[in-house]
């Protein structure tokens, strides 16, 4: 009995020391890194439901309501800021870890090697600091695969939880749930007909069926109708989700810029993620195993790849939805090894020196140099050129609030982050410079091809800056009048236009 005692007291232990290093690591300096123009479009998106009163789901957006609600919770809690995008993707990634810390499976083993897995992902650290969907999408990724896992070790209504609350989860997200769902049965048939009509008998489904489950159920398909329709003011949101479909294939298919080759995901995890494609080779070898759990992660891990491969269409924050599967397969199969005294050393060691890569990547990409551009993590970021311009702007403005009375004209082919960023102005122009340059305006931002005739446009003098506002993108002109900004902090690139002559 003392034995039990000291062994769950230091299983304590271990869970409290890893939440408190989960939560660190995804908290600390959330703000280091530029904001994403994907950030600043979910922080617009926020905005716009002030007017609306709820969120109004646009079938060409491809993301569910479910973190714009959340994100608005937040800001109501601690205001708008950066700080306040990224919480909410780091909550998940430290629910993520700890998911893991609660008996979901038998087998605990497997479920503390996952957690230490995820907790040395750079994917699960970067993303899960970034203010997008992927790191809450992952989350109920987990929910429903452990679902599924529970079910071949144990079926009962937990099992059933897990699985409805995953894909409910994950409906409320992304589009891509239809990914995961297509892979997890192609895993689901890998089990052969007779031990899948065996495991999923109806007998054994009615038998787990509870009323707790089945009231979960409702509240469940409930909140979806309620984030879909705009609780109940959109009526037609449902009908958008299953539109959505369409915009979303043909997205998958063109590309629109994202293109990458098909090997880019396996020369991501071998840049980033080398741990992630230890698992990789073994769900090769588990695709074969006579362990259920492991055959199906195997395929459904192996299948996610390939599909996401093959998909013209690549963002790199998509590897987080894909190492996971993999995390897990080198969990079973560490399991198998240390069962043998000479394979636990060897296999210790290789996992342990694979590791001090997977910690390089992640301190490199989220810590030493959070915007590092040879790091493939660091995608079509906004720069620190317009990170300290925006600072300069909007220390400028609170010095004077005046100034936020200005009109400022966000005249550029690519405008954001600046409409969330410049939120608390209230004149601004979305007119294209070359299109419509109205008068006076205390900044303008144009494009590049757009400078000479804006120059001769100006009416008075402002200071002209030529600058890389993102990643992968040629510049921008930003003209600040002078009779507003007399003294700026920038000297490269800058001339003094306009006025008469």
């Amino acid at each position: 009995m003392k034995s039990a005692k000291v062994t769950q007291y230091y299983g304590t232990l271990f869970w409290l020391a890893l939440l408190l290093l989960t939560v660190v690591t995804r908290f600390y300096d959330l703000g280091n890194k530029p904001i994403h123009f994907d950030e600043s479009i979910n922080g617009w998106f926020v905005i716009q439901m002030k007017s609306w009163g709820y969120y109004k789901y646009d079938p060409n957006n491809y993301h569910g309501p479910l973190l714009f609600y959340l994100i608005q919770v937040f800001e109501f809690l601690w205001g708008k800021s950066l700080e306040t995008l990224r919480a909410v993707p780091a909550v998940f990634s430290v629910f993520s870890i700890m998911l893991f810390a609660f008996p979901v499976l038998k087998n605990r083993f497997v479920l503390t090697a996952t957690s230490l897995f995820l907790l040395m992902s750079p994917a699960f650290l970067f993303f899960g600091r970034s203010g997008i969907h992927e790191s809450p999408f992952v989350f109920f990724q987990l929910l429903f695969a452990m679902g599924f896992l529970r079910w071949f070790e144990k079926p009962d209504s937990k099992a059933w939880a897990l699985v409805l609350t995953g894909v409910i989860g994950m409906m409320t997200l992304k589009e891509t749930f239809t990914i995961t769902g297509f892979c997890w049965l192609l895993g689901l048939l890998a089990l052969g007909p007779s031990t899948l009509k065996q495991t999923f008998s109806w007998t054994q489904l009615r038998g787990t069926w509870s009323k707790k489950t089945a009231l979960l159920a409702v509240v469940l398909l409930i909140l979806f109708l309620q984030l879909f329709t705009g609780f109940f003011q959109n009526m037609s949101g449902i009908t958008d989700f299953a539109k959505a479909i369409v915009p979303w294939l043909k997205t998958g298919v063109h590309g629109k810029g994202h293109e990458k080759e098909f090997l880019y995901w396996v020369k991501v995890m071998w840049q980033a993620e080398p741990l992630a494609l230890l698992g990789v080779i073994l769900s090769f070898a588990g695709l074969f195993s006579k362990q259920q759990s492991l055959r199906v992660l195997s395929v459904f891990s192996l299948s996610q790849l390939l599909i996401y491969s093959l998909i013209p269409y690549k963002t790199v924050w998509c590897i987080l939805s894909l190492v996971w599967g993999f995390y897990l397969v080198l969990a079973f199969y560490l399991q198998m090894l240390f069962a043998n005294t000479k394979m636990k050393v060897m296999s210790l060691a290789i996992v342990a020196v694979v590791s001090l890569f997977n910690l390089r990547s992640m301190y490199a990409s989220s810590y030493a140099h959070p915007l590092d551009f040879d790091h493939p993590y660091i995608y079509v970021n906004s720069t620190y050129d317009l990170e300290n311009l925006q600072k300069f702007i909007l220390d400028e403005a609170r010095k004077r609030p005046e100034l936020f009375l200005q009109p400022v004209q966000i005249g550029m082919k690519e405008q954001w982050p600046w409409p969330w960023v410049l939120r608390s102005f209230k004149s601004l122009d979305y007119n294209l410079c070359a299109k419509n340059l109205i008068e006076g305006a205390s900044i303008y931002f144009c494009d590049v091809t757009d400078g000479l005739d804006v120059d001769r446009a100006l009416l008075e003098p402002y200071w002209k800056l030529q600058i890389v506002l993102r990643q992968s993108r040629e510049p921008s002109i930003v003209y600040l009048k002078q009779s507003v900004f007399p003294k700026i902090p920038f000297q490269n690139n800058v001339e003094a236009v306009g006025g008469e002559e």
